[in-house]
């Protein structure tokens, strides 16, 4: 057992502390001892931790749930990611402040002539100079709240055979219109979602 620094023992082998207590070493070389801080319950394939853990290493988990009642700190000296997927969506409840640094948000360079508007998307700059379709996703798969920039990127005069054409999902508006047209030079527009069938203008 020295080999190992700690076991959980059961059956006809005797260990020290209270039942389903994780065994480990008093001393280098020494007897096993266990504690009601350091628990395995056998039945429900759960391992009880009370106290300080250090890893000097990686964790690896299907799932990380937090249950606490005062604040989470979350330090770290690097950069740290969230999610591997655009469509991959992150819950926080409450406010966020940036106390140093930055937001930076999704960007998508629109080179043809039309792009459907993915539900990450946030920020659309236009560079191609002829007409160009833009189609807004879904008001309620979106979210309330949503906020999207659409900018032409071009130094071209948009006349309405080069407009930029935003168009609503089926059925669904732009305040009360189910198109919009941006037209002269570099035009923009800036959209937030109710979550339900419409984008506003602001």
């Amino acid at each position: 057992m020295a080999d190992f620094g700690w076991a959980y023992l059961s059956g006809a082998v005797t260990g020290e502390g209270p039942a389903k207590a994780v065994q480990y070493l008093k001393a280098t070389n020494g007897e096993l001892t266990g504690s009601s801080n350091f628990t395995f319950n056998q039945t429900t394939d759960q391992l009880f931790l009370t106290g300080t853990m250090i890893i000097s290493g990686t964790i690896q988990a299907n799932t990380f749930d937090v249950i606490h009642t005062n604040v989470i700190e979350l330090d770290s000296s690097g950069s740290t990611n969230f999610g591997n997927d655009g469509s991959d969506t992150h819950v926080f409840t409450g406010s966020v402040s940036i106390i140093s640094g930055g937001l930076r948000q999704h960007y998508y360079k629109v080179a043809g002539a039309s792009h459907t508007v993915a539900v990450y998307d946030s920020i659309i700059g236009v560079s191609h100079a002829n007409y160009t379709s833009i189609e807004l996703p879904s008001a309620a798969v979106a979210g309330f709240g949503k906020i999207l920039i659409i900018k032409d990127e071009t130094g071209v005069t948009r006349v309405e055979s080069k407009k930029i054409a935003v168009s609503a999902s089926g059925g669904q508006y732009i305040d009360r219109e189910n198109t919009y047209s941006l037209t002269g030079d570099n035009p923009a527009l800036t959209l937030y979602s109710n979550g339900n069938n419409t984008w506003f203008i602001y």
